[in-house]
């Protein structure tokens, strides 16, 4: 639910002030404008006309609270809605993934449809365990895939390993990417980290990334 300004806030009241005090003498002056043009055309009298012009001040004050309210829903609202804060629904990611397995159940050889599952259990749906199963498929694939996918493949694994703290696992994925992409600008920085992983011990992680 969107909610707009809470007075009890000491800057929503100061901003309430700076709107009072800009629109109110404003308000206060096209209003007495206007009582004394209809006094002018004889369409009120002047028990009217004293009556319109002490609520001028009521009138006025009213209609600055009433715009900074709805300025403030209005930019709390905008803020949810970027940020998909209350009933707006996420993606699909689920649905999304389940899309992906049944596609693969009919085109088991597409691997960029694989590629894009796994990447998308790994970061959106924490499905750590079948991302790696996915990738580990691609290095396996018969017809076997294209030199490009299991580059991605690879540095899938690694992210995925490094995300897990699998120091193990993500040596001997680093030094794999070394060996077979060592012409590649990528192998630089898995070397690096390889390194760094060696030096710190067996137990440890790393954050850095040949991407």
């Amino acid at each position: 639910m969107t909610k707009g300004p809470q007075y009890t806030d000491a800057t929503d009241a100061l901003r309430l002030f700076r709107v009072a005090a800009w629109f109110v003498p404003a308000c206060f002056t096209m209003l007495t404008s206007l009582w004394f043009f209809m006094l002018n055309k004889g369409w009120i009298s002047g028990v009217a006309f004293a009556v319109l012009t002490i609520l001028n001040l009521p009138i006025a004050i009213a209609g600055a609270i009433a715009i900074h309210r709805a300025v403030g829903s209005a930019a709390v609202f905008t803020v949810e809605t970027i940020y998909a804060v209350g009933d707006i629904p996420p993606p699909p990611y689920a649905e999304a993934a389940d899309w992906f397995r049944d596609h693969l159940r009919i085109e088991p050889t597409d691997h960029e449809a694989r590629l894009q599952l796994a990447h998308l259990l790994e970061m959106r749906l924490k499905g750590y365990d079948e991302a790696e199963r996915l990738y580990l498929e691609i290095r396996d694939a018969e017809p076997a895939a294209s030199p490009y996918q299991l580059m991605r493949a690879t540095n899938g694994l690694i992210d995925l390993y490094r995300k897990l703290g699998r120091t193990g696992r993500l040596k001997v994925e680093l030094a794999r990417f070394v060996e077979r992409y060592g012409r590649s600008p990528l192998a630089a920085g898995a070397a690096r980290e390889l390194k760094e992983l060696k030096e710190i011990g067996p137990t440890s992680g790393s954050r850095h990334s040949p991407t």
